[in-house]
Parts: structure tokens; C-alpha cells; sequence
């Protein structure tokens, strides 16, 4: 062989080898730390657009015309492991007419498919981080079709599901979305450049275990699949993108001081000056305490937040034995002062302090009285229904219990709702669990590439449930 000929064929082998190695050493999304999300919308607090203060202030989403519900019967698919799911499910010429369906939400261990493990210290999946077995890591493919609402046209389309799963991805009319890896915290996609007028098909594929998985070793049932409501919503070119509230007290706890951050985000080409930001405080007859606006400008594909006080003259306060919630009213106009959209809040008026040792509520130390609790339905597994919340919280107030921990995860934004009516004390948790490791000594490296896995989900716990009254502790 020609000595030139024979270099040239040795190159070409190397330079295959060397994209078959590289091929083989990347990680999988779903074995890689620094991989736990994909175009996901950052986190925020948990509110819906509505077109006018009176279905905002009653806030029942089906009377929104932005909002639209996906749960219900879903095409299923399940495998024992991913390499026998069918790869190409999310195309939409891809056949689903002989799957069966399955309930969103729901468990697919609860549904027919696998095998529930109950669990506290070791690891289900073996103790390798970050990977998972490869022959043991079940994979549901999920597909729903979905007509656009016509009174949607020409606005932005947002997928939110109210709570996520171990990893999972997402396409919509055969196009890839993106990627979410955290269980029971939201994850929210703009599918506005995916979706078109009329019958639409969205795809998600997901994965039972992942190495999110090392992060959420509780003691209780694993299980898996779409445990959470699914719905669309829609906004203008223009939205509220974010809201705090910061109902506080003055030194003498009569009266209130509040102060509210509003974030707009513009998705327009072109910059919008005095756009209108209105707050309105209502009691609980839904009469208006007060109505203040601010004005701000917005540079084009840009947000901007404003801050609006107010004092409030010896409003009534919110504690666990006295729940008295008002309704924040968040309204934007345009310049010309039509109102683009609004939304609404509960929020109570407490004041949490520290003092010498004393964990005081508007002043007044307290005694916790508490319990631990799991999201749990002997019949429907991780999904709660408000029936079962309203009978744990009947015994709990029955028997003098004023306070609840989360353990150990954010749990359904319904049942924050409840307890911020009814008067429970919570202390909230990320979902971050890992006694299975050693909380990092058995493998610092690991949760060294981990770190911002690790911050995200105490982010997003905080932006969900950040104007909740009950929540006194983090």
C-alpha cells in the first residue's frame, strides 16, 4: 500500500475513533449534574392571567379565557428501560392509535405499569452517582393532542406543569421543547413559536430515575409518571411576569406596610413607555382598601420591575388561630390605560420574628404544635385530591395541631391555598434529600457538579410559595 495512502486511512480511523469516544463519554441529560433543565421559564410565584378584576379577585382558573386544562386521558407507552422506548414517538406521524391511556395525573406504578418501591436510606437505583442502570429505569411516553383556543391568536402560549417529574422531555408538533429535572416543583415552557391555530400534539417523555434522583431519597413511596395537573395559558406581548408581596407590620404591630415588587416583561421589538401598573388591596367582603399605580417603561425583549408602598391603618392580622386573608389585585394597562391583564393573590398581614430565643408571630411568641406529612392517597398514590387536604386539616385542627412541615418537598400549591384559609402554620422544603449519600461525603465531587442543581431547587420553592401567609419558615 502507498505509504501516503496508508497515513490517510490511519487518520480517517482516528479521527472515528475519536468521534466514537467522544460519543460514548457524553453523558446522557438524565446522568449529567449540570444538566437539570432545558428552556425552562425561570421560576415564579403561582398565578394566572385573567381579563378583568372580577374573575381575577375570585380566581377560579376555568373562567379565565387564557387558561386551558390538559389533564385527563393521556396515550401512553411504558418500557422497563430506555433502550426499548420508542424513540421516535414524539413525530406526528408517529402511530399512537393502539396505545392505551393512562390518567394525568397519576402514578404509573398505581395505573398497571411497574412495581412501587418503598424506601428510606439506600437508594433504589444503586448508590453510582450520577448514573443510573440502564436496564432498570422504567420510561413512560406520553401524547396528547390539544385544539388552540382562537381568542389566542397572536398571543405568547406557556406549557406549566404544576409539578414536574424525576426527568422528563418535551415536544410539541414534533418539535423538541425542552428539558425539566426536578420532582414536585413546577416547570413552565414558552411554546408560543411551537404551537399553531387549531388541533396541536404534544409529546413528553419520562424517566423514572435520574441522577436528580440522588437529590429526592425521602423516606416514602417512589413513584413515577405526570403527578401533577398539565394546563396551558396564554399572555399578551406584554405580561406581568412576577409579583412579591411584602405585607408587614410596623414596631407596633397595628398597623401595615406593605410593599409590592411587579415584574413586566416585554416580548416585543419595540420599547413600551408608561405602561401602567395598578395594585388594589380588598377585605374579605371584597371591598377595595385602596387602589395605587406606578408607571414604567420597558425596553424591547426586556423586563422591568416596579415597586409599589403603601401604608395600611390597622389592618387585621393573619395567624394560624385568626387566618384573615385580603385579596392583592395586580392589574397592568397600557398607555392609554386599557387593561392588558390581572391577576390576584392572598396574602395576610403577620410579622415573624426572633427574640431572644422566641419565635414570635405579630409580636407574641408562639408554640409550634406540629406534624410531618407526605403527599399520599392510598388510591391515586402522589396525587392529592382538596378532598383528602380538607380532612387532614379537619383533624389537625381537631386535635390542636396549628403547624405542618412540608416533608420533604413543595407540595400541590392547592394545599398552601387551604392552610393559608384555615390557618396552619408551614415550614417549607425544597426537595433535596440525600441521606443515601452521605449528604456529600461519600462523593463530594458530586455534588460539587451539583451545586446550582442543588441552588435551583431552593430557588424555585421560594419564588412558588413566596406570598403565602402560612409559610413561616424556611
Amino acid at each position: 500500500m502507498n505509504r501516503n495512502l496508508l497515513k490517510f486511512v490511519v487518520a480517517i480511523c482516528f479521527l472515528f475513533i475519536g468521534y466514537a469516544s467522544k460519543a460514548q463519554t457524553t453523558p446522557n441529560d438524565w446522568e449529567n449534574p449540570r444538566v437539570f433543565g432545558i428552556n425552562k421559564e425561570a421560576p415564579r410565584a403561582t398565578f394566572l392571567p385573567y381579563a378583568n378584576e372580577a374573575t381575577a379577585t375570585a380566581d377560579v382558573y376555568n373562567e379565565s379565557p387564557y387558561f386551558k386544562l390538559l389533564s385527563g386521558k393521556w396515550k401512553f407507552n411504558w418500557v422497563p428501560k430506555p433502550d426499548d422506548r420508542p424513540v421516535d414517538f414524539y413525530k406526528e406521524s408517529y402511530d399512537v392509535s393502539k396505545w392505551k391511556e393512562i390518567r394525568v395525573p397519576s402514578n404509573w406504578e398505581l395505573e398497571g405499569y411497574g412495581i412501587p418501591i418503598y424506601h428510606n436510606i439506600t437508594y433504589p437505583h444503586g448508590n453510582n452517582k450520577p448514573f443510573i442502570p440502564h436496564n432498570d429505569n422504567p420510561v413512560g411516553s406520553y401524547k396528547k393532542s390539544f385544539d388552540l383556543p382562537d381568542n389566542w391568536d397572536g398571543r405568547r402560549v406557556f406549557l406549566h406543569f404544576t409539578a414536574g417529574t424525576s426527568a422528563m422531555y418535551i415536544w410539541v408538533n414534533g418539535e423538541k421543547v425542552g428539558y425539566s429535572e426536578v420532582t414536585k416543583s413546577p416547570a413552565e415552557f414558552d411554546i408560543t413559536k411551537y404551537v399553531r391555530k387549531g388541533n396541536n400534539n404534544l409529546a413528553v417523555e419520562v424517566y423514572r430515575w435520574s441522577d436528580g434522583s440522588y437529590l429526592e431519597d425521602q423516606d416514602f413511596w417512589r413513584l413515577s409518571g405526570i403527578d401533577g395537573d398539565v394546563y396551558l395559558y396564554s399572555t399578551g406581548q406584554l405580561r406581568i411576569n412576577d409579583f412579591f408581596a411584602h405585607p408587614d407590620l410596623d414596631a407596633t404591630y397595628k398597623n401595615g406596610l406593605l410593599s409590592v415588587d411587579v415584574s413586566l416583561k416585554n416580548f416585543t421589538a419595540d420599547a413600551l413607555k408608561n405602561q401602567q401598573v395598578e395594585i388594589s388591596l380588598l377585605d374579605a367582603a371584597n371591598k377595595k382598601v385602596f387602589t395605587q399605580s406606578s408607571k414604567l417603561s420597558i425596553l424591547a425583549n426586556e423586563t422591568a420591575t416596579t415597586v409599589i408602598n403603601k401604608k395600611v391603618v390597622a389592618p387585621k392580622l393573619w395567624t394560624a388561630e385568626t387566618p384573615n386573608l385580603y385579596t392583592l389585585l395586580v392589574t397592568l394597562k397600557n398607555e392609554s390605560g386599557k387593561v392588558i391583564e390581572t391577576t390576584s393573590s392572598k396574602i395576610g398581614f403577620r410579622k415573624i420574628e426572633i427574640k431572644d430565643g422566641q419565635l414570635l408571630v405579630n409580636g407574641k411568641h408562639i408554640l409550634i404544635k406540629g406534624t410531618n406529612i407526605h403527599e399520599f392517597d392510598q388510591i391515586d398514590g402522589q396525587h392529592v385530591g382538596i378532598e383528602l387536604m380538607m380532612k387532614d386539616i379537619s383533624l389537625m385542627k381537631q386535635h390542636n395541631l396549628n403547624a405542618v412541615r412540608m416533608s420533604h418537598y413543595p407540595h400541590c400549591v392547592d394545599w398552601y391555598k387551604l392552610c393559608d384559609k384555615y390557618g396552619l402554620y408551614l415550614v417549607d422544603e425544597a426537595n433535596l434529600e440525600s441521606h443515601g449519600s452521605g449528604y456529600g461525603k461519600e462523593n463530594p465531587a458530586f455534588h460539587e457538579e451539583g451545586f446550582e442543581a442543588h441552588k435551583d431547587r431552593n430557588v424555585r420553592c421560594v419564588e412558588r410559595d413566596k406570598n403565602h401567609p402560612s409559610v413561616i419558615i424556611w
